[in-house]
């Protein structure tokens, strides 16, 4: 049976420079950025805070919204619904999860270079 989830994902950025991690067992390219699935009856925004502080200790706020996507994987019977959001780093020293092996900052001239999945590709685009 195909699960299907609403999830959030967090493009964090600091200065001049954007957040990536490296998942463990993730698909679409080396690096993601954090933020993970909704809980039932949770906003978009508690859950991206939520999802943040957890994989990888940050205090962020919301700046905007980037794009909507679709993720489906027939391998692992499972669907995403996804929403990218810019955030603002806040606070803290970035702390993984078990969920990641590393992390990276990035200038925003080295944007476009570096390998991530479609979706966040598109939400990188609508950077101003």
């Amino acid at each position: 049976m195909v699960r299907r989830f609403k999830t959030v994902k967090a493009l964090i950025f600091r200065g001049d420079e954007y957040l990536f991690v490296e998942s463990k067992d993730f698909e679409g390219g080396r690096y993601e950025v954090p933020g993970g699935r909704k809980d039932d009856g949770e906003s978009d925004k508690e859950a991206l805070i939520r999802e943040v502080k957890e994989e990888v200790g940050l205090v962020v706020e919301i700046v905007g919204f980037l794009n909507k996507w679709h993720l489906d994987l027939p391998v692992a019977d499972l669907i995403l619904d996804g929403k990218t959001y810019l955030c603002k780093y806040v606070s803290g020293d970035v702390s993984l999860g078990d969920e990641q092996n590393s992390f990276c900052w990035v200038s925003r001239k080295k944007l476009r270079d570096i390998d991530v999945p479609k979706w966040l590709k598109n939400a990188i685009e609508y950077l101003k």
